[in-house]
């Protein structure tokens, strides 16, 4: 009998314990087995360094990245482009590199944050539909994968950045870092950013365009994550907010330099098409107002103030007499949202669009 399905004293001892109250050897083998399942191997040589919360939370992180980077091609190839995560694996360094076939496109970057690099890597057939939709073809991929003109890589390098920047976006809920992008490379042997034997997140994002199928993958070494293991909490994505006074001045001095639209209300009134027509030169519109009476000026089209005309320094001219406080206020703060709204949509794709200008 092998050694390692040999019984010891004690487990000998609770069976004759157990058939002496009267169970069957039967059953008293099968809690046996029940018990044999609950133990799970550990391979020393692959240890697990993140726990189920800590790859909750990164799963949690990539998902945001995968609507993000969703709309951002959307609008850049200008067609659908479908986005999901996929899959979260530990895995070894070497692991990674020999399932990527060559040529591929490995983004490798860091930030302040991490302290060491990690890779973005996607599928060339992938990135090929990209570059036929930005310059203006239909979006077809090449059937022979080749390696990237000088042309081409400029091309992803700038379209990189921008996804680098998505990427950090949504790793703001976990920690706020700027990503510094430091090479492109098509040749997973030629990237050493981790010892083989080091264990590595990888994140796998399915992207589909049109017809054309593929994935995106995103490998951080452990050691490359090791100064964010403690943020790495399901806790911390649901964290509260508090403004600091550094916030409120910035936001202060938004609203103070808010522009906005004045008029001075001189007067209305009504006249008809054919009264319009009827007008000639000396005639005279009769107003709804007093030219001794205060007009009023509007700020955005609402009235806040009552102002007398007069003239400055040989320019016409009104003096405010009266204001409103409230609506003033509620006019500021709705004009300067709504200016901060269109920039937040606008500036991504804008910023992206003088890129391909200047590299072009």
């Amino acid at each position: 009998m092998p050694e390692d399905e040999m019984l010891t004293q004690e487990e000998i001892d609770n069976i004759l314990k157990s058939m002496a109250l009267g169970e069957s050897p039967e059953k008293i083998f099968e809690e046996f087995k029940k018990e044999e399942k609950k133990i799970r191997e550990y391979d020393f040589r692959r240890p697990m360094k993140f726990s189920r919360e800590q790859l909750r939370t990164l799963q949690l992180v990539h998902e945001n990245f995968a609507r993000e980077l969703s709309t951002y091609l959307s609008g850049r190839c200008r067609t659908f482009v479908d986005i999901k995560y996929a899959s979260i694996d530990q895995i070894t360094f070497s692991e990674f590199q020999k399932s990527l076939n060559a040529p591929t496109l490995m983004v490798i970057f860091s930030s302040d944050i991490f302290s060491g690099s990690a890779i973005y890597q996607m599928g060339l057939d992938i990135g090929y539909v990209i570059i036929d939709r930005l310059l203006g073809g239909s979006g077809s991929t090449l059937e022979d994968i080749r390696t990237p003109t000088e042309l081409e890589m400029n091309i992803f390098r700038k379209e990189c950045s921008v996804i680098l920047r998505l990427l950090s976006r949504s790793w703001a809920n976990v920690e706020e870092f700027d990503v510094i992008l430091e090479n492109l490379e098509t040749n997973p042997q030629f990237v050493q950013i981790a010892p083989s034997n080091e264990i590595a997140i990888l994140v796998t994002l399915s992207v589909t365009i049109r017809d054309i199928q593929g994935f995106v993958n995103l490998c951080y070494p452990s050691s490359t994550l090791e100064p964010l293991n403690d943020k790495l909490s399901t806790r911390m994505w649901a964290r509260t907010y508090k403004y600091s006074q550094e916030s409120k001045d910035f936001l202060k001095r938004t609203l103070l330099l808010s522009k906005l639209k004045m008029s001075a209300i001189l007067g209305r009134t009504t006249v008809s098409l054919q009264d319009i027509l009827d007008l000639e030169v000396g005639d005279v519109v009769r107003l709804d107002s007093f030219h001794d009476e205060p007009i009023e000026l509007e700020i955005e089209g609402t009235k806040v103030f009552k102002a007398q005309i007069g003239k400055i320094k040989g320019f016409h001219g009104v003096k405010v007499v009266k204001k409103d406080e409230e609506l003033l206020e509620k006019i500021l703060i709705e004009k300067s949202i709504q200016d901060y709204l269109s920039k937040q949509k606008t500036s991504p794709t804008k910023q992206s669009e003088k890129e391909m200008n200047h590299s072009a």
